[in-house]
């Protein structure tokens, strides 16, 4: 499934993005929450003397995908992204987070996945994408990740904020529900839910 980023923006409001905010996509596909999530907090302020101060609320956004064409279609996403900011000589050039798009099994980090997961403060996942072995419970808004609520919560820090759309993870696995927020998508019409959690 794939949500647009005017969804996403939706959820990162409902979750509060804070500053130097680290965000991940598990199972980021092509890579367009990631490259939104990078510009969606793009701010700039004027210093005086016509001086433009650029920023952005989100330090870093990741994006990590199990398989190898979706990272290489979301790394050339990334590189076209980048000539439209550089052609238009955009103050989003300057502001937009760093991003990062790399291959890797979410339930097998590698070193590199897991210093990701301990720096992450924002992690989203889009649950339709995991497979049927993986999950519990038919119901795609009301189906259980077991293998992959075990993976986060060896992963993730504590206070991390994780949004998992159309699942759910395991409360046991030191993750406090804080709430559900209905959201359209096409994919799973005529919604999806957003469930938020906080890692304990």
């Amino acid at each position: 499934g794939e949500l647009f980023v005017e969804v996403l923006a939706t959820i990162l409001d409902a979750v509060g993005v804070q500053e130097n905010d680290v965000f991940l996509d598990i199972g980021s596909g092509d890579g367009a929450l990631v490259l939104g999530a990078s510009l969606l907090y793009a701010d700039t302020t004027n210093s005086g003397d016509d001086a433009i101060d650029s920023g952005n609320a989100m330090k870093m956004c990741y994006g990590v995908d199990i398989v190898p064409g979706l990272v290489e279609r979301s790394r050339s996403h990334h590189r076209i992204l980048q000539d439209i900011l550089q052609d238009n000589e955009s103050f989003l050039q300057q502001s937009q987070a760093n991003i990062e798009l790399l291959l890797g099994d979410i339930h097998q980090p590698d070193s590199q996945l897991q210093k990701i997961l301990d720096e992450t403060t924002i992690a989203v996942c889009f649950a339709t994408t995991w497979s049927a072995e993986n999950a519990v419970g038919t119901s795609l808004q009301g189906r259980k990740l077991p293998k992959l609520s075990k993976a986060l919560s060896h992963g993730l820090s504590s206070g991390c904020r994780v949004v998992i759309i159309d699942g759910k993870l395991d409360e046991e696995d030191n993750f406090e529900y804080v709430g559900d927020l209905k959201i359209l998508c096409p994919d799973t019409a005529p919604y999806s839910v957003a469930t938020l959690y906080h890692k304990q």
